[in-house]
């Protein structure tokens, strides 16, 4: 009798552990900010005296409270810069890359959960610096030139395990003159296409084996004034067209960086600047710093733009202009230069819902925005 009841207690004793054991296991558990649904949003002050990068925490419900704001350790343009790109994360999001139009420079930053640090800042040959692309252990930036004198191309080597820098000898390529070149952006990774505001063109470099830009290969937009575009998977590309009724338009990239045109669909809102694709890629957003809306296009599988609708009426003067898509995609940030606001969207696949904890004031200055 003995033996069984202590065999008897042994047993229940070894489940009691095993159930305690797994309740401590729940009790402690921590999401990552991942599983959570946590991030940033990132703008810049862009003054003209100095530029600093804003950072915001944003929660699991996308509310945003200012984090920190962090010295480029360069200089602002004091203005808009016209181009979409100005900030822009890495392909993993461990790095954030900043353009400094006042004194033609970009600096690097290193993205953690908990902290954002400069990694460093870096010259440029050409000058005001307007758009920033990376991929691999390549970054290739966008100098606008201002008003006046040629747009050009340049490339550096990126560290992926430190966030620095090296620039690619002779990769400095000029455009045109008056371009008023508005982004860059890899489609492969040795193909990058710029969109050429002010010449209605979308130009192609393919990168040879140094990775020096070569082959250049420009093509018509199918509207006036190509400004920002998002690219998607197989080689696609939707571009924003800023004229006055306002367009995207869907084009096939090749691996040799030939540009063929695949749909247009005007929206009629006005000055369509940024534009961001969905996770799904099944719709790309525009926001239309003219009619002060944002709007959705449907895209089949094939990339043609099948509808769209405006997905929010943000209100006059609020002038919208850059935005970004947290990592999951369910919540949108848009940057409103006339109100000199961020203000953040819950995405509902065509419409969008504001979410009242999101709405931040920026310096009158602000430009960019880059979001995870």
């Amino acid at each position: 009798m003995i033996k069984r009841i202590s065999i008897l207690s042994i047993g229940v004793l070894l489940l009691s552990l095993f159930l305690v054991s797994c309740s401590d296991d729940n009790d402690n558990f921590t999401p990552t900010t991942e599983e959570k649904d946590m991030g940033y949003v990132f703008t810049m002050t862009n003054s003209n005296t100095s530029n600093d990068l804003l950072v915001y925490s944003r929660d699991e419900n996308g509310n945003l409270s200012l984090k920190s704001s962090i010295a480029t350790t360069g200089v602002g343009s004091g203005g808009g810069l016209g181009s979409q790109g100005a900030l822009t994360l890495s392909t993993d999001k461990k790095f954030l890359f900043v353009v400094n139009a006042g004194d033609n420079s970009i600096s690097s930053f290193n993205v953690a959960p908990n902290n954002v640090t400069l990694v460093g800042k870096y010259n440029l040959v050409g000058q005001r610096p307007v758009s920033v692309a990376q991929r691999g252990n390549l970054v290739y930036v966008l100098n606008s030139a201002g008003a006046t004198g040629a747009a050009s191309i340049e490339g550096f080597t990126f560290n992926s395990s430190t966030g620095a820098l090296s620039p690619i000898a002779n990769s400095s390529t000029p455009l045109s003159l008056n371009t008023n070149a508005a982004q860059i952006s890899f489609v492969y990774d040795n193909v990058i296409v710029i969109a050429e505001r002010a010449t209605n063109l979308l130009t192609s470099y393919v990168l040879n084996a140094s990775s020096l830009p070569t082959n250049k290969q420009s093509f018509s937009s199918q509207a006036p004034q190509p400004f920002g575009f998002a690219v998607g998977s197989g080689g696609k590309i939707y571009v924003t067209e800023a004229s006055a009724s306002s367009s995207v338009s869907s084009y096939s990239v090749s691996t040799t960086g030939v540009i063929s045109n695949i749909s247009t669909l005007t929206n009629n809102q006005g000055g369509a600047c940024w534009a961001v694709l969905n996770n799904a890629e099944s719709i790309v957003y525009s926001t239309n710093a003219g009619g002060n809306t944002i709007s959705s296009f449907n895209i089949t599988s094939s990339g043609v733009l099948s509808a769209t609708q405006i997905a929010f009426n943000m209100g006059a003067g609020n002038g919208p202009n850059d935005a970004g898509l947290s990592s999951k995609g369910n919540y949108l940030y848009v940057l409103a230069g006339g109100s000199d606001k961020i203000y953040g969207y819950k995405v509902e696949s065509n419409s969008l819902t504001s979410v009242a904890g999101a709405t931040m004031f920026v310096p009158g200055a602000a430009f960019g925005l880059a979001a995870y």
